[in-house]
């Protein structure tokens, strides 16, 4: 059988070891391909009292592997013309190369060598630590960072997997030496629930090159999550004085739907529908086109294996914060309450629709798509039929998805930037 050469269809290939492997087509007419690798390292992962370990894992995996150091491993990724990173999310830890199709052996090579055999050197763990440092400092002082950081926590509860951002504490930070990141790597970069995606060559090639590279992943099972944890139930809100800032970060948000649940597509369209989509959404319309009262306005709906959470905000100023609150809530409750009109939802709709052809202008775009798909057990022609699915979702049918992945039932409302000694809530520490 011919190998698919529609990049929107993928191609399932024998795994290595455990390893699941999935090939797909490179744009036509790229001259570049890319590969990534996920494993389950995500920083729901990190052992109590060593939390960043995951971040920093991933961060250090892509700076020095094998026998390149850190120098070293910039300019052989320079002299090609290709790049090296890390992503880390609640879940999965994900490794990625991109770079010229005729190089692909190569870097695939170099990929590999960060897959199995980071250097932990002590300059460069103290580098990522100072700059996780850093990050830790910014989460705290920044109004839409700290808004964020305080709607997951309210979320969910203590030690589950979305409650956080996977930065740690400085106390946690300080007990990450190369002991615990060597551990944590070999615990979590493994075969079984590994996958590895890779774009551009033939499958035939890509199958035998994984098993020559890739053979030596250990095939342990990681830690599993603890997911059965409970969402906290209380809500409310919460309102966070930051003297000094210009700026009044508004999130409301709450617990969600896994990306597998049949009702995805529908609340997919839900999310574009309130703010999504950043021209034609409610959110934008509202506060920010009409009302003046927003620098900006949106909503994301993050989907994960074993659920999610969802997130609606705006940027405002301290004088103005009061009256984008209830807008936001009230947009909120619309969305819920009635269905919306089939001329909006058309017009969302092919407005999403039509972004599909743009991500397959590119080689890394095409691969989105792809690490997407195949991280989570979605069937090989997913995004062949995903105009029909959203197509096919009537406006009753948004409107029941978004009671489930966007509801009110312990949902959380946070203010945070310069909101005077007297607002309500509590105070920023």
């Amino acid at each position: 059988m011919a190998e698919p050469t529609d990049p929107l269809r993928l191609s399932t290939l024998p795994p290595v070891g455990g390893m699941r492997l999935v090939r797909q087509s490179a744009p036509a007419g790229a001259g570049s391909f890319s590969a990534t690798y996920v494993g389950p390292a995500g920083w729901g992962h990190d052992p109590s009292g060593a939390e960043g370990a995951a971040r920093l894992v991933a961060q250090l995996a892509v700076c020095a592997a094998g026998p390149y150091d850190r120098v070293e491993l910039a300019r052989r990724l320079d002299r090609a013309g290709a790049t090296l990173s890390s992503q880390v999310a609640p879940e999965s830890a994900e490794l990625s190369v991109w770079g010229p199709a005729d190089a692909w052996e190569e870097l695939v090579g170099l990929l590999a060598l960060a897959v199995l055999n980071p250097r932990f050197d002590a300059d460069d763990v103290r580098r990522a630590r100072r700059q996780l440092a850093e990050r830790q400092l910014r989460e705290a002082s920044q109004p839409a960072q700290r808004a964020e950081r305080e709607l997951l926590r309210a979320s969910f509860p203590e030690g589950h997997p979305y409650g956080g951002t996977g930065i740690g504490t400085a106390r946690s930070l300080a007990r990450l030496g190369r002991p615990t990141l060597a551990r944590f790597h070999r615990e979590h970069f493994t075969a079984d629930g590994g996958l590895l995606v890779v774009t551009g060559p033939r499958g035939p090639a890509v199958e035998r090159l994984a098993r020559r590279l890739f053979g030596a992943l250990p095939s342990t099972s990681a830690p599993p999550l603890r997911t059965e944890l409970r969402s906290r139930a209380p809500g409310g809100r919460r309102t966070l004085n930051l003297p000094g800032r210009s700026q009044v970060e508004v999130r409301v948000g709450g617990p969600s739907i896994p990306r597998r649940d049949p009702r995805f597509a529908a609340a997919f369209l839900a999310n574009e529908v309130l703010g999504g989509r950043p021209l034609l959404s409610r959110l934008f319309q509202r506060l920010r086109e009409h009302g003046g009262l927003a620098y900006h306005a949106g909503s994301e709906l993050e989907a994960m294996r074993f659920g999610g959470y969802w997130m609606a905000g705006a940027g405002t100023g301290a004088d103005r914060w009061r009256k984008v609150v209830p807008m936001l809530e009230q947009e909120l409750e619309r969305l819920r309450d009635a269905a919306p009109g089939a001329a909006e939802l058309d017009l969302v709709r092919e407005s999403a629709i039509g972004e599909l052809p743009l991500s397959l202008e590119s080689t890394s775009d095409a691969h989105e798509l792809a690490v997407d798909a195949a991280y989570h057990g979605l069937p090989d022609d997913h995004w062949l039929r995903w105009p029909a699915t959203l197509r096919a979702v009537r406006p009753a049918e948004l409107r029941d998805a978004a009671r489930a992945a966007f509801g009110s039932a312990g949902s959380v409302t946070v203010v945070a930037g310069p909101v005077g000694s007297g607002a309500a809530g509590r105070r920023a520490t």
